[in-house]
């Protein structure tokens, strides 16, 4: 036979090999319980120590507010049905339930957490990249967020909170991992239209004369790479703060700052984006004080003053605490005695003694302090190390990530829990002024470990079928269906096909 014949029949071959592991090539995104397509052990194993190690320590540190509270409910509803009359000749005995909170929390955590993990096995992470997404999640939380100031419910003069089929819930927190993902989104899907724009640009030259290529302005992109996702991301950090809630707002800007870093664009693009932001929104705030001003005959600062007296008081007490009263003083007081009395391996588990109506917020915002009380400075660096070691694991997850959409959500919700995590430690510390800032799967409240939950679950599911494909592997174990004519390079961080096979 020919050279030219055997190049013919070779031809038609590679051909049908190529129709036959075409259809193949798609299965491989979706086929998630291959033994070889694991998700990062070293993540979820941390994960779940925290878990474990919070859970723990809540009971330990609620189960006194616990048996208080749920006595007074228990007293309160005997009361109303007559059953605590004193005139009556059959006493009634009241038992308090000391592991009502611990309870509660271990079933939101448990079943967030199992939810989560089981998103990360079955769902590919490209299914997330399509555009629509990102937009209907935005639509929702700013409905949300906006729905949570007209009419959510108020707790000391903040409304921050809304209920929905009976789960309450702070649409802040949701706007935590609403930011990341939508500017992650977003990120790529410029990055790739930035590529599109340069490589066009490359092929059609302007002047033939000169050579020079013709590229959208300057100003024009950055408007588009930076000044447009950070005005949509500022109307959340507004309303969130309206509610009021700083802290809250404080968290969300920093997160965004965070994935703006992280995201791949040229430095001019940056600063020229962040100037048009700065300046568009100086010009919103000072537009908007004139309206305030002219519509409420009242003063701006004045207004602002008083809505964020709280705030002023607690930087009042972190400046000069002899300056204040001595209620304002006691809960970050009563923080450092129990942070401090523990010594260097604590009084021992369950024997804290300020959790005891002496420290308010013990079971929340403050669990560390009761952590070192009860297990020393060796237990408050035992929790220290392991968020260390959560966020090298889900850095190392997102380096490894296949996809610049997939990177920044790796990076993104790995920093928004850790820097929650050390915010958390710092107050209990007196490193920064009190604020209501939780400690990520150990402090009370179990939407907020929902959330948690939810990052810690899509940061697997990177690892799951987000990462680059180790070839030669793929090849061994996939050999029956696997294209072995594709020829692709790993180091594209915009190839969705060589998204899996974490190793």
């Amino acid at each position: 036979m020919s050279g030219a014949a055997k190049k013919l029949f070779s031809f038609g071959k590679s051909r049908g090999r190529r129709a036959k592991a075409e259809p193949q090539k798609t299965v491989l995104g979706y086929k998630q319980f291959s033994s070889h397509r694991r998700m990062s052990l070293v993540f979820l194993f941390v994960w779940l120590v925290l878990i474990a190690f919070g859970l723990m320590m809540m009971f330990s540190a609620s189960y006194g507010i616990s048996f208080v509270q749920s006595s007074s409910a228990m007293r309160a509803q005997w009361r109303q049905s007559g059953a605590l009359d004193p005139s009556s000749p059959v006493g009634v005995i009241l038992e308090a339930d000391a592991t009502k909170l611990a309870r509660k929390q271990a079933l939101y955590t448990v079943v967030s957490a199992a939810a989560a993990i089981a998103f990360a096995m079955l769902v590919p992470f490209r299914q997330l990249t399509r555009p629509s997404f990102r937009w209907i999640i935005y639509v929702v939380i700013t409905f949300a967020l906006l729905y949570t100031i007209v009419a959510g419910q108020s707790f000391n003069g903040a409304k921050r909170w809304l209920t929905i089929a009976g789960i309450t819930f702070q649409p802040s927190e949701l706007a935590k991992i609403g930011s990341i993902f939508f500017l992650a989104s977003y990120f790529s899907d410029r990055r790739k239209a930035r590529l599109r724009e340069d490589a066009v640009a490359r092929a059609s030259h302007a002047d033939s004369r000169t050579g020079r290529a013709k590229r959208p302005s300057l100003m024009k992109q950055a408007f588009k790479e930076v000044a447009w996702p950070g005005l949509l991301m500022f109307i959340w950090i507004g309303m969130i703060v309206v509610q009021p809630h700083l802290s809250g707002a404080i968290i969300l800007a920093s997160i965004c700052l965070v994935v703006f870093f992280f995201a791949q664009m040229p430095l001019k693009i940056r600063l020229a984006g962040f100037t048009q932001l700065l300046v568009i929104v100086l010009i919103i705030c000072i537009a908007a004080g004139f309206v305030f001003q002219a519509v409420t005959q009242r003063s701006p600062v004045a207004f602002v003053s008083e809505r964020f007296a709280h705030a002023s008081r607690r930087l009042d007490t972190f400046q000069n605490r002899d300056a204040v009263s001595e209620d304002d003083r006691m809960q970050i007081e009563q923080a450092e005695i129990a942070l401090g009395s523990g010594g260097l391996t604590g009084k021992g588990l369950g024997k804290s003694v300020q959790k005891l109506n002496w420290l308010s917020e013990a079971h929340n915002d403050f669990i560390l302090s009761v952590i070192g009380e009860e297990l020393g400075f060796l237990g408050v660096v035992a929790v220290i190390v392991i968020f260390i070691v959560f966020l090298v694991a889900g850095l190392y997850i997102a380096k490894r990530a296949a996809t610049h959409m997939a990177m920044l959500v790796a990076a993104g919700y790995t920093f928004m829990i850790v820097w929650q995590a050390f915010l958390n430690m710092a107050v209990a510390a007196s490193l920064i002024p009190a604020t209501g800032i939780s400690l990520p799967f150990f402090s009370y409240g179990g939407t907020a470990n929902i959330f948690f939950s939810l990052a810690a679950g899509l940061v697997l599911c990177v690892s799951k079928s987000g990462t680059k494909q180790n070839r030669e592997l793929a090849r061994i174990l996939d050999s029956a269906r696997y294209n072995k004519d594709v020829n692709m390079d790993d180091s594209d961080l915009e190839d969705d096909d060589a998204m899996g096979y974490a190793v």
